[in-house]
């Protein structure tokens, strides 16, 4: 026969549970707004019935309820939509770091205007053709000399803007010893944050272990690992797989970055600048990833440039393409040195824009109606139109250069190349970047749609445990009420 007080146990039962309920609602209601929160919610199941032998057979158990229990809180989270949006976020970083970085590349070349390259590099030309009309005047040499002046310091100043942005992305510089070293920059500062979202990864780790081990479910900590996977996911493509023991978690999960397992307590991000051909920062140099482990030993290092993810990979896709739009100016300032220099004397152009002495020489700034020699002026006019493929050309009356190779373009011609393609590549970083925009918020919404805090739907729960909680307690008022009467009022 059950015990007299087995309905105030069965009650008090639905009493706790009931609250635990309206606990975790208030706490789904309380972290609505908090990032990387994942909705909880409290699995309910019959508690273990109270078994009576029946009348008939002692030996078939008949069954009596005992109430209910909180089985679990459960976390709601789907690991495919953790995925998608990881590698969402990695793709939407990786184009996103290019648009910023060439909205600051479009700014310093102000094409078409009156203060651009391309403008002043025609209107150069041009006075060299006014002083073929009055090879004399000494007022016309010294525009000339004053354009080419204007045109060399735009060169310069362009380069050396350039070179900032470089440097704002990455800082290189020589190491004391002869070696450059990555030293600042973008991608310096987000390697340290890796490094810090990787250590907290780790400790939040442990924690959630030491939680598991004891038989408890760490909802909040592993929604804590869960944001720093998605933060660590905007530097570089991020995989995570969670590890289980005899079907149950363990709390520990495996996780790459870039490919590498970077799990391991003591394992650093690092980067590695790779000089190419010469000492000097140029297109054939890499920036790379390495990964040291806790000895300090470096493992393999990764390509940057051979990614499409990650903001890290972008900003080394754009180092890239800056160093060589400055190779294309220093081109261009060499191939007017050197064609230019083959038919005047003095020497008009002096100097290399990568050095930072590209400049018209002392010699025609100083004095150019002496140094100008104006009946060659025709001569020089002429190199305006003419493709620069290396060859040897005629410029008329026996006079011969050896052109500079532009790949066969003309001066001008090459440097609306160089503007065209920071035209077309700025404008598919932005395309890419909004349409990698969209598809990211499509699934942080179908995420947040699965895992999210819907506060209608809490308010709602709120009322269904608050009338279960209040029905459990009019039970137990009744309950109390039958065994005063039974204790009390009987003989």
């Amino acid at each position: 026969m059950p015990n007299t007080f087995l309905g105030i146990e069965t009650t008090r039962r639905a009493l706790q549970t009931h609250q635990r309920s309206l606990e975790t609602t208030g706490h789904n209601i309380a972290n609505a707004n908090t990032e990387g929160y994942s909705r909880q919610q409290a699995v309910l199941s019959a508690s273990q019935p109270y078994t009576v032998p029946t009348l008939h057979s002692n030996l078939t158990a008949g069954q009596l309820g005992t109430g209910v229990e909180v089985n679990q809180i459960r976390r709601i989270r789907n690991d495919y939509l953790d995925v998608q949006v990881r590698d969402s976020a990695s793709s939407l970083h990786y184009w996103q770091a290019q648009e910023d970085i060439f909205a600051r590349i479009e700014s310093v070349f102000p094409e078409p205007g009156a203060t651009g390259i391309g403008d002043t590099l025609t209107k150069f030309f041009s006075t060299w053709h006014d002083l073929n009309n009055n090879p004399q005047d000494p007022g016309v040499k010294a525009t000339v000399a004053e354009v080419g002046d204007e045109l060399a310091t735009l060169m310069r100043e362009t380069y050396t803007q350039l070179s900032n942005i470089s440097e704002s992305v990455a800082e290189i510089k020589d190491d004391g010893t002869g070696n450059l070293v990555l030293s600042g920059g973008q991608m310096r500062d987000q390697v340290n944050a890796v490094n810090d979202i990787l250590k907290q990864i780790r400790d939040v780790t442990e924690a959630i272990k030491k939680v598991y081990a004891h038989g408890n479910q760490p909802n909040d900590l592993l929604d804590k690992r869960d944001l720093l996977l998605d933060q660590l996911a905007q530097y570089g493509p991020v995989s995570a797989t969670h590890l289980t023991n005899g079907g149950k978690p363990t709390g520990e999960i495996n996780f790459t970055f870039y490919g590498v397992d970077v799990r391991a307590a003591g394992i650093t991000v690092d980067l590695e600048y790779v000089s190419g051909t010469d000492d000097e920062v140029n297109l054939t140099d890499e920036v790379n990833l390495t990964i040291k482990d806790s000895t300090n030993t470096t493992l393999p290092s990764i390509s940057l440039a051979d990614s499409l993810s990650g903001s890290l990979a972008g900003l080394e896709e754009i180092r890239t393409r800056i160093a060589g739009y400055q190779e294309q100016l220093d081109n261009l300032a060499g191939a007017l040195r050197y064609t230019l220099n083959q038919i005047l004397n003095p020497e008009f152009f002096t100097g290399e824009l990568k050095k930072g002495d590209f400049m018209v020489t002392s010699n025609v700034m100083n004095n150019p109606a002496t140094n100008i020699d104006g009946t060659k002026a025709i001569y020089v006019a002429r190199l305006y139109n003419i493709s620069m493929d290396g060859s040897i050309v005629d410029l008329g009356d026996d006079v011969k250069v050896t052109t500079s190779d532009l790949s066969g373009a003309t001066y001008s011609e090459y440097f609306n190349g160089l503007l065209a393609d920071i035209g077309a590549r700025s404008g598919s970083a932005s395309d890419m970047s909004e349409n990698q925009q969209a598809i990211n918020e499509q699934i942080l919404s179908l995420r947040e749609s699965a895992s999210g805090v819907n506060l209608d739907e809490e308010l709602s729960l709120l009322i269904q445990f608050q009338h279960g909680y209040q029905a459990s307690a009019r039970v137990m008022t009744t309950l109390d009420e039958l065994l005063d009467h039974l204790i009390n009022r009987t003989g």
